[in-house]
């Protein structure tokens, strides 16, 4: 019979197929990309960190992960010996497998401890812990208390990282609570891959959720560009056109319910034509003052702290780009871009953000941003950061318009699989067929 991992397990729980796919169709697999690899190695980093919490343990990761008996046995001597503190504790039982990060004693207890790099308890995390919980009971090695280690949205990095970076959550309740319903669905994945026929499961939300799937791109292979999963804030209405087999927007029956965005979506397809409330658009914008400053903010939001004064996941402003535009049509580029070295030798790159934001700003104009709550809020942050510029940055802020209710208000539909464009030359295309 197979042998779960906590991994595949929550797999399983989530989706049959995908559990599936792992063990007996793994050439259907993508090769990890960027983006997930940074997950990973922000995990393992994570994890390195939270072991200076606990510090000096004795540490059971294999050599071979292909052969986990001697972290098996490894982890049963360090038990016996009382070792305080062992990294990857390693179990098996019940044809389950479960690796614990930190297994430590104190004050007489046992306490087993799950990293994660969330800012909170996740119901998956629950599903992880259990397991590893129920396996470690079957094995004969309960602890009196399951922890869940993570980060504290809190903390404010000043100097080196210390233990208030990371929150202890006793979860031992929540995990008890859950061992017969881990039980029942252990016996219910390893029979369903002992049966070895590939499970019969249709696409749905559990597709993407609580994790994106490895095998999206074959089980999704039969949804057409345009779909109904295109809708502008379809969500429901998306899956039950789906169940009526209706995969293009253009194919919605006439008299099905939609907003009027998603009906001028099944219109523009239906008969490739532009949609441009003019009066409503010349309305928003009439008051706007020239020069015009198209401003978008990029940032980065890293788990752990990089600049002091921040928070884990906080928003770092690192560039920005700005457009401007005079009355008379003359269009100029700015921008911003922080160095590396800027985060490390002492400088503040937000300082010298705001320098730069000072010199390519007027003082009169407005600012057109799409979706301005994300530039107010970095603007404000920026403020609060750093006082001595406050009077300067709220005064940009006071000057913020948005382009993004010409769109949540269907007064403009060009690009009809979903609207992603933002700059100034957006800005003159709307123009160009208003006047």
């Amino acid at each position: 019979m197979k042998t779960l991992s906590k991994s595949r397990f929550v797999s399983g729980v989530q989706c049959e197929k995908k559990l599936w796919y792992s063990y007996y169709r793994k050439d259907l697999q993508l090769p990890t990309d960027e983006q997930t690899q940074a997950i990973f190695d922000l995990g393992h980093q994570i994890g390195n960190l939270a072991q200076n919490r606990f510090p000096n343990g004795k540490d059971a990761t294999p050599e071979d992960f292909s052969d986990f008996s001697p972290s098996i046995e490894k982890t049963k001597l360090w038990i016996a010996e009382k070792v305080e503190t062992i990294y990857e504790a390693t179990f098996t039982a019940k044809n389950a497998l479960c690796m614990l990060d930190i297994l430590h004693r104190m004050n007489g207890e046992v306490w087993a401890i799950e990293v994660k790099n969330s800012t909170s308890v996740k119901d998956y995390h629950l599903i992880d812990a259990s397991l590893q919980y129920f396996v470690m009971k079957e094995a004969g090695y309960a602890p009196d208390k399951f922890f869940l280690m993570h980060i504290n949205n809190q903390y404010i990095k000043n100097g080196e990282l210390t233990d208030e970076f990371f929150h202890l959550e006793d979860i031992t309740d929540k995990v008890l609570s859950k061992q017969t319903w881990v039980e029942e669905n252990l016996e219910r994945l390893l029979v369903m891959l002992e049966n070895k026929q590939e499970p019969n499961v249709s696409i749905g939300a559990h597709c993407s959720s609580p994790f994106a799937c490895d095998f999206v791109h074959h089980c999704w292979k039969h949804i057409p560009e345009n779909s109904v999963f295109e809708l502008y804030r379809g969500g429901n209405k998306a899956w039950e056109l789906y169940k009526q087999g209706i995969l293009k927007i253009e194919d919605i029956e006439d008299d099905f319910p939609l907003t009027h965005f998603q009906h001028l979506q099944r219109k523009g397809l239906r008969n490739q034509e532009q949609y441009i409330n003019k009066e409503a658009i010349k309305n928003m914008i009439s008051s706007w003052q020239f020069p015009l400053y198209f401003f978008d903010f990029e940032t980065v939001f890293p788990a752990i702290p990089v600049l002091d004064g921040t928070r884990p996941y906080q928003q770092v402003r690192f560039q920005y780009s700005l457009h401007i535009l005079e009355e008379d049509g003359r269009l100029s580029h700015q921008e911003f871009l922080a160095h590396p070295e800027d985060f490390s030798n002492g400088k503040n790159p937000l300082k010298l953000l705001v320098e730069q934001l000072k010199q390519d700003f007027g003082t009169e104009g407005n600012i057109v941003t799409y979706n301005q709550s994300f530039e107010v809020a970095r603007l404000n942050e920026l403020a609060n950061m750093l006082p001595e510029y406050a009077p300067f940055l709220k005064n940009l802020v006071s000057r913020v318009v948005d382009l993004l209710p010409v769109f949540q208000g269907g007064f403009f539909c060009l690009y009809l699989g979903g609207i992603s464009v933002y700059s100034s030359r957006f800005f003159s295309v709307i123009m160009s067929r208003i006047t």
